[in-house]
């Protein structure tokens, strides 16, 4: 005979189910035509549920963001390791690629998620400010150690390679949302991770 689940586990397996729903409602109808009780209801809970777990569809949405941002998080570690400077950078856009051919579904939500936050109406924009600024943080953080290993060199002002590297990121992903068809991930990446070695790589090293 199983143990019954806690009241924590029980809303921990309804969030879930939710999160996905959303998901699933996002991708068919949108952000603004998806609703709380349709999400609640495809996922085979009450129609208030979505509402009392959630507080609002911003809070619906904002957590949903995390959820997906948590399983890219991953890949980038991965993928990143201990590396840094250029070698860092190139690896991070690698890992961008293999999320994406990996977790379509979740990586096109993830971009309507961010698109949506820039709206002026948005009600749920701090998260998708706070993955971006932890980006260009990460970037930063790897151009100067970069610099002090001598990979990179020392004229290269590291905040504003952050701002360009993640503007690339952000029009790289855009892209693939709006033309997956002729948008070629493999081929975009090379160039620009090309670029890196070129633009950034301090005079006599093999970046």
């Amino acid at each position: 005979m199983s143990t019954p689940l806690t009241q924590a586990e029980r809303s921990a397996v309804s969030d879930k189910a939710m999160l996905v729903s959303a998901m699933n409602l996002i991708l068919a109808h949108g952000t603004d035509k998806t609703t709380l009780a349709m999400i609640g209801e495809a996922a085979g809970y009450s129609r208030g549920l979505a509402t009392y777990q959630f507080g609002s569809k911003a809070g619906l949405y904002d957590a949903l963001c995390k959820s997906i941002s948590r399983n890219w998080l991953e890949y980038l570690k991965s993928g990143v390791g201990d590396k840094v400077g250029i070698e860092a950078m190139c690896a991070a856009l690698d890992a961008i690629r293999q999320f994406v051919e990996d977790s379509p579904r979740e990586g096109r939500v993830l971009q309507i998620l961010y698109c949506g936050a820039a709206s002026p109406s948005s009600e749920f924009p701090d998260t998708s400010i706070g993955i971006h600024n932890r980006q260009r943080s990460d970037v930063v953080e790897w151009v100067k150690a970069g610099q002090a290993n001598g990979e990179i060199r020392k004229d290269v002002d590291a905040v504003a390679v952050a701002s360009h590297y993640v503007s690339y990121i952000s029009g790289m992903t855009y892209l693939w949302l709006t033309s997956p068809e002729t948008f070629d991930f493999s081929t975009t990446n090379a160039e620009m991770k090309r670029q890196l070695r070129v633009s950034l790589a301090a005079r006599g090293t093999n970046a």
